[in-house]
Parts: C-alpha cells; structure tokens; sequence
C-alpha cells in the first residue's frame, strides 16, 4: 500500500530513500531494492515503504496554516510511523495540481518467459490520474457490511451504480474479485504468478464465477478487490494478462463511495502457529495494476499511474489508520488518523470531485445505525455528505512540486 519516495524529489532533503531510487533507476524492472516490496499495495507492506515516517514538519507536499494546523503541538513517532491527532475527516485539496503528465502502461505480457512490455500514457484532466477507472481493495481482518458507489445526475443529486449488502446477500452492479487465478478461475504461472480472478465468499481464494462475500469477518489472510460487473470486452480496460478474469473499474473523475464495516482484530497466531499480521485496510488503484500483476513488477504502479489508501491500519494490531496517496515517485498523506472499528461496524464516505482544484475527502459518518445506503442521493443528501464534518477535520493542501 505504502511505498514513499517523496524526500526523493527535494535535493535539500537528504534520506536513505534517495539511494533506493537510485538503484531502482539502474536495477532494471524486474528488480527489487534494499528490501523495498515491488508490488502496488494490496495490504500490509514493509515499514520501509511507509510515507509517514517523514515527520509532519518536514513533509514537502503539506501546506498548513498555524492556526489549522493539528500538528502544531507535534506528533508521536510510533515503529516509525508518525501520527498526530485523532480527526473525523481528512479532507485533501488541489489534488488536481498536479496537471498533465505520463506513466509506462503495460502493453505486453508473456506467461512463459516473463517478458513484460511498457508503453507511455498520458494523462490530464481533474483529478488525473485518478479520473481514469478504479479498483476497490480490502484486505482482512475486517467485516464488510454495505459498499455504495454512486456518480452525478447532472442535477446535482448522486445515482447509485454499484451496491453490496452483507445481511440479504445482496450484489448489484459489482463483482467480488482477488489475485488468485489458477484458482477456479484466472492463470498462476511462474513468471508472474496469480493473476486477478473471481474470488471466494470468504475472499481469501478463487472461484470459477462471480461469487458474493459471505456476511462475515474475513481473515487476516483475506485479499479482496470489488469491480463493476461490466464486461472488458470492447477493450477500454486497457492491456489485460492473457487468461486473467476481468470487470471494469468505477469510472472517474466525479465519484462517491460509501462504507460499512468493522475491523476487528486477529488472534495473534494462525491455527498453524504463525504471526498474524493484523493491519486491515482499504484502498482503491488504478485498475490498469490488478489487470497486470498487482503483487510485482509488471503493472503501471512504479510509473505513477495512482493509488489512494482510504483507511489503512499501518502498524500490526493498532487502533490508527491513515489515508495515503501514491503516485511514484511521489507519496504523501495526512499524519492525522482515524480510529479503527475494532468494536463494532461504522459508515465512512469517501468522494473525488474536481472542485477547489480537486477534492477528496474521507470522512466517518458514524457508527452504524441499520440502514442501507439509498439508491439515490438527493442534492440535500450529497450536500450533507461533503460538508465538513461536525467533528474535528484535517485540512490537507497538497503543494505540488516540480519535477
């Protein structure tokens, strides 16, 4: 999930990250580097790859005003990892800044001999390059009672375009999937390993068809992805692994998501006596990555085409999670955290607009009361939900360098 070479981009600051950029530009693509994990993030990743260990004061892309401001009183260096203050929304701004720009595309794969190709893409526009199609991602312990994703009228008022309920069973305009083909569904091979598949109802496996998740708390070991159900077929997915299962991602820029869902905690140990890791999340990438090889080296992430961690656990067993952008070789997020739902389920909104030069904001909505997201979202609705929170709120305006 988190891989950060911001330091990298700013000459003035000197960090051991500068190094493994340095080695990651000789390497070659195959390569991994001083421990680095070469993979776009689907969970839990090393503590190298961590954003936050930058501390808030000398995080290049933050821009704060002293009075708003909620690291002013420092924060708390916790496994490397910093955090200042418990908030209820974290609101990001100019995300738009960064303009136009490309990324390599994979544009070939061989299964056999591992060969992967690369073209470059461009992009611009609001929010680019999250403006192109998305992929949902989650990864246990957690419980996942409802997903809404819903997109503008034109009126002002949201209408629903993808829907799970956990409790009826429900799945309307989505498909469950995971990177474990061979499986039922997909291909495994050696050089690239599983590719992206229909997943099982427990979302730790394959399946040979869409499958629904079961109403219940997947494990530490579960790794799921949620797609529309809309075919690839006519060929706007973009470059697609021979033999892998595919769906279109949520198309952008303007987009709603809304949760439900706990998080909480494993057993120390496997049956089997292995550590658990216990570091829940959920994150959305460009979907061009899962198409590729989304644990490795072949997909689009190390380019730069996007990924935005909502709400992830980062140290094992703790009861913070951050939000983080990733768009190599830039990484940045907000040091101030929210509470995770280890004791019961809560609703979170998360939105992508191209307002205030391109907003996203994750924001907890509150503990669960029993009602399902509507198939419609009235403008007096969608006005509630992108308000500031009534809680404490985290401004993050992202200052843009140049590269």
């Amino acid at each position: 999930m988190i891989f950060n070479l911001k330091k990298v981009i700013l000459a003035s600051v000197a960090i051991v990250g500068a190094a493994n950029a340095a080695a990651i530009a000789t390497a070659g693509f195959n390569t991994t580097v001083s421990g680095l994990v070469a993979r776009a993030h689907a969970g839990p990743d090393a503590a190298s790859n961590n954003p936050h260990t930058v501390s808030p004061d000398a995080d290049p892309f933050r821009t704060q005003t002293d009075s708003g401001d909620l690291c002013k009183g420092g924060s708390t260096d916790e496994n490397g990892t910093h955090f200042c203050v418990q908030v209820d929304q974290v609101l990001y701004t100019k995300v738009s800044g960064r303009g136009s720009g490309t990324y390599e595309a994979i544009s070939f794969m061989d299964n056999d001999s591992g060969r992967c190709d690369k073209t470059t893409r461009a992009f611009s526009g609001e929010l680019a390059p999250f403006n192109e199609p998305v992929s949902l991602h989650f990864h246990g312990p957690l419980h996942l009672k409802q997903v809404a994703f819903y997109q503008p009228n034109g009126d002002g008022s949201y209408g629903r375009k993808g829907f799970y309920h956990a409790q009826s069973q429900t799945a309307e305009g989505i498909t469950f999937m995971g990177n474990f083909g061979g499986g039922g569904s997909g291909v495994f091979t050696n050089a690239f390993g599983n590719s992206l598949s229909f997943v099982n109802s427990r979302g730790d496996g394959g399946a040979s068809g869409p499958t629904i998740l079961a109403d219940t708390t997947v494990s530490d070991s579960a790794d799921f992805s949620i797609f529309t159900d809309q075919s690839c077929s006519d060929g706007s997915c973009g470059y697609i692994r021979p033999g892998a299962s595919s769906r279109k991602g949520f198309p952008g820029p303007n987009r709603m998501f809304l949760f439900e869902f706990s998080m909480p905690h494993s057993p120390p140990k496997t049956p089997d006596g292995k550590d658990t890791a216990d570091k829940p999340a959920i994150w959305l990438l460009n979907a061009r990555i899962p198409y590729t090889q989304q644990y490795g080296k072949c997909n689009c992430w190390d380019y730069g085409c996007g990924e935005f961690d909502i709400f992830e656990v980062v140290n094992s067993r703790d009861e913070k999670a951050l939000s983080t952008f990733h768009l190599n070789p830039l990484g940045f997020g907000d040091p101030n955290w929210f509470k995770r739902p280890s004791d019961g389920p809560i609703k979170v909104a998360m939105f992508m607009d191209g307002s205030d030069g391109g907003r996203v904001s994750v924001k907890v909505l509150g503990r669960s009361d029993g009602a399902r997201f509507g198939g419609n979202l009235s403008v007096g609705e969608v006005n509630e939900i992108k308000k500031r929170s009534g809680g404490l709120v985290s401004d993050y305006q992202i200052n843009w360098p140049a590269i």
